[in-house]
């Protein structure tokens, strides 16, 4: 599996963020060509501070063809310029490739 993995920073206003999240953005990322799983992490710090992400989300790809066919995507263009309407954090993506240890 291949995962394009999505961390966003801190927002100013989490409640604002969940809502427009859950509402409004999540229904443009289901519509990226070739996802087969989409998992949204809430980040807890395990000691003092709080954590550098308030939330990562894991889109999943079976190859990394079909990964790389989503990224130039019309609904991945749409899904990407949208997330400044409410990632007042900011983002960082990355790819990477399972493996599934246990």
């Amino acid at each position: 599996m291949h995962h394009v993995s999505v961390c966003y920073g801190q927002p100013t206003d989490p409640a604002a963020f969940d809502d427009y999240y859950t509402n409004t953005h999540v229904p443009l990322a289901l519509k990226v060509p070739g996802l087969v799983s989409f998992t949204t992490n809430k980040c807890a710090a395990l000691g003092r501070g709080e954590p550098l992400h308030y939330m990562v989300a894991h889109l999943g790809f079976e190859t990394a063809a079909t990964m790389k066919t989503a990224l130039t995507s019309p609904e991945m263009a749409g899904a990407s310029a949208d997330v400044p309407n409410f990632a007042s954090g900011g983002a960082t993506l990355y790819s990477a490739e399972e493996t599934v240890i246990l």
